[in-house]
């Protein structure tokens, strides 16, 4: 299993884990198992057609992020990045709740 900072698209088996905005990721390939995880983690779980499922390791449950399976790890990270991006957004500038009245 690699620990380092950042996802490797060249490991293509077994277990990889990673630092991603702050958070531990961990890749779990076809075939393998996730022996080693803590709540908060973030997992994606790849299928039999090489698809991925993302979601969270909560304290009794691993909790799906997205609804549907995605084609790599590469779009999962780039889901969490605009979802970060979001929440900070809300919290610096509370960019959506200060809308007003819609015009119509």
């Amino acid at each position: 299993m690699g620990n380092k900072d950042g996802y490797d698209p060249s490991i293509i088996s077994g277990v990889q884990r990673f630092v991603h905005l702050g958070y531990w990721a961990t890749v779990c390939y076809w075939g393998s198992s996730l022996d080693d995880y803590h709540i908060g983690d973030r997992v994606f779980f790849q299928n039999e057609y090489r698809q991925y499922w993302v979601g969270i390791i909560e304290s009794h449950c691993f909790v799906l992020l997205y609804e549907e399976p995605l084609d790599t790890v590469i779009d999962g990270l780039t889901y969490l990045n605009a979802k970060r991006r979001m929440q900070q957004l809300d919290d610096e500038q509370d960019w959506f709740c200060d809308q007003g009245e819609l015009p119509f």
